[in-house]
């Protein structure tokens, strides 16, 4: 050390504080982009400075020295309390009042105070600057300087109003607001009596002290509340904006915070909602509360119709580290535009479902139930020639076979009649309505059938291997074959069904032994339209029928389905059943 100055222990607090000051600086420059984070940057530099000056200030021996590093310290007092209302004012109301105009209304004082210090012996600053006789620098502000002074208390001021507001309106900034408060009103009380308690074995620098007191509370609150970290304020931004509502409820079910469009849906505000239970802010729904009480932990689903709008309700039990319940949450979707989206799907389903079977039906009469009353016709027609030339014996024969068509008509028609109405599944499933089925057949024709559901086929019975519409379609190609059997197999002795599973596909034959008939050369009549029918249904499901048959050799009819693509298939074909 020079004559100037000489080592004293009391200058390691002060460059400590600066440091600190220092590093908090750098924090918060790194994070320029948000708002607040560059006034803070500049208010910590600023007191840096200010702490460094306290620090050459002890360690000066020499009376003009201690004075020259006093002055120092003054110039940068005025510029740390108005950078760190530029915080304040920031924090509170981002990107309000920190324009280019009040940044220069701002600045005006402590370039005031600056030019004051360094002109004129600093005369205009002070009436008096002298060194005590306990080595203390002893001021007289003039009164220039004392509104100065006063000025610098009056931005102490503001800050406190502006996150006494913040603390008012905005619950989740109560905490970090709250630490800082307390640290600008104790650091302020203790520069205020900084005289009083300049001797005091306790507080050995007040003035370090309470800039110390102050920045400890904003650390605090950078590194603990991470005020200046855009994850949570981006999470605050995501709940504000989000579409779906959002509700959190304490352990006892009472609302504990909801975001806007939760707001929106409740037409409640967030002071109204607070400490309520669902039952108060969903009156209509008197119930809900204790269902949702009574879940078990995790998610569960409700959806809420009606005339009005239709939510779906997500419920999420949340745990501390301990995981020991402490809450739940509740998330709300509105779902209306999607259920009139299903509902108008379904309704075009439907339709094209209802017009597919009109086709469908109307073929099956023409080629079926047209072509025999063509046939009917022909007989009357031919009995009555015959019964005008006086062929007795022939228009007899006429007769009895219009009699025998006519009965098979019937039988048709009733059939058909079943079918038809047999055609939706029963709650039990797809083969379910297949014994079903073959059970009617050997009720009606007094023909042996036997039904083999093969091991993992009982997988197709469930709705979510095969969906209802897919069913309904297998269940009319059995129908069609076996009424197929009745009408051209000539009494075979046995018809067989088999449901099996063959590498995801669900396969299904109907086998007889009857007359048979040759593939490539069909007879004419309903056999040749039944097959085209069914293959028809077939391909509608994305699969394919075959038809395995000989002259006197018996009939082999197999549909497969892969089950996936039949679900998907049906789904877009028809309507559920």
């Amino acid at each position: 050390m020079t004559n100037a100055y000489s080592y004293t222990p009391a200058i390691w607090l002060p460059l400590a504080a600066a440091i600190f000051l220092v590093t908090l600086s750098l924090y918060s420059w790194r994070r320029h982009s948000i708002a607040a984070a560059r006034p803070l940057a500049v208010s910590a530099v600023l007191g840096g400075l200010w702490l460094l000056g306290i620090a050459l200030e002890a360690s000066a021996s020499a009376p003009a020295a201690q004075i020259g590093w006093h002055k120092f310290q003054a110039v940068w007092q005025l510029p740390a309390v108005s950078a760190a209302t530029c915080f304040a004012l920031e924090y509170a109301f981002p990107r309000r009042w920190l324009s280019r105009r009040w940044l220069a209304v701002l600045a005006l004082p402590p370039l005031l105070a600056l030019a004051l210090i360094v002109s004129n012996d600093s005369k205009l600053m002070w009436r008096a600057l002298a060194i005590g006789p306990d080595g203390v620098t002893v001021q007289a502000y003039t009164t220039v300087g004392a509104i100065l002074v006063v000025y610098g208390l009056g931005l102490v001021l503001v800050n406190v109003a502006a996150f006494l507001w913040l603390f008012i309106r905005s619950p989740q900034h109560r905490w970090p607001v709250a630490l800082m408060l307390v640290g600008v009103l104790a650091a302020r009380g203790l520069y205020l009596y900084a005289p009083a308690l300049l001797h005091s074995p306790i507080l050995s620098d007040p003035v370090v002290l309470s800039i110390v007191l102050v920045w400890t509370m904003y650390a605090i609150a950078l590194f603990g509340f991470r005020i200046l970290d855009p994850l949570p304020a981006a999470r605050t931004t995501a709940l504000a904006q989000m579409r779906e509502g959002m509700v959190v409820f304490d352990a006892q079910w009472r609302v504990a915070s909801l975001n806007p469009a939760a707001a929106s849906m409740f037409t409640l505000s967030m002071r109204r909602a607070r400490g309520k239970t669902l039952a108060e802010i969903m009156p209509a729904l008197p119930t809900l509360s204790a269902r949702l009480a009574d879940a078990a932990p995790g998610v569960v689903e409700i959806c809420l119709g009606g005339s009005g709008p239709s939510y779906a309700l997500d419920i999420s039990q949340l745990q501390d580290f301990h995981e020991t319940p402490i809450g739940w949450l509740l998330l709300l979707r509105d779902v209306t535009e999607q259920r009139q989206a299903q509902a108008q799907i379904l309704e075009h389903q439907w339709a094209r479902a209802i017009l597919q079977e009109r086709e469908q039906l109307a073929h099956e009469l023409h080629d079926g139930l047209s072509q025999s009353l063509a046939f009917l016709t022909l007989q009357a027609q031919a009995a009555q020639v015959y019964l005008q030339a006086g062929q007795g014996e022939a228009a007899q024969s006429s007769l009895a076979r219009l009699a025998e068509v006519s009965r098979e008509l019937q039988g048709d028609v009733r059939e058909l009649i079943g079918n038809l109405l047999a055609v939706g599944l029963p709650s039990e499933g797809f083969c379910s309505a297949l014994r079903q089925a073959v059970t009617r057949f050997e009720e009606q024709t007094g023909l042996k059938a036997t039904l083999d559901i093969v091991g993992e086929a009982d997988t197709v019975c469930s709705a979510d291997s095969l969906s209802p519409a897919t069913g309904v379609q297998l269940l009319r190609i059995v129908q069609e074959a076996l009424a197929n059997v009745r009408k051209h197999a000539d009494a075979p002795g046995h018809v067989y069904v088999r449901l099996a599973v063959e590498d995801g596909q669900a396969c299904l034959a109907i086998v007889d032994n009857g007359a048979g008939f040759d593939p490539a050369q069909p007879s004419p009549g309903r056999r040749h339209f039944g097959l085209q029918v069914m293959r028809q249904r077939a391909e509608r499901i994305g699969g394919q029928l075959t038809v395995q048959s000989s002259r006197g050799g018996g009939t082999r009819i197999e549909a497969r389905v892969p089950l996936s693509t039949a679900e998907q298939g049906a789904r877009d074909e028809n309507p559920p059943g």
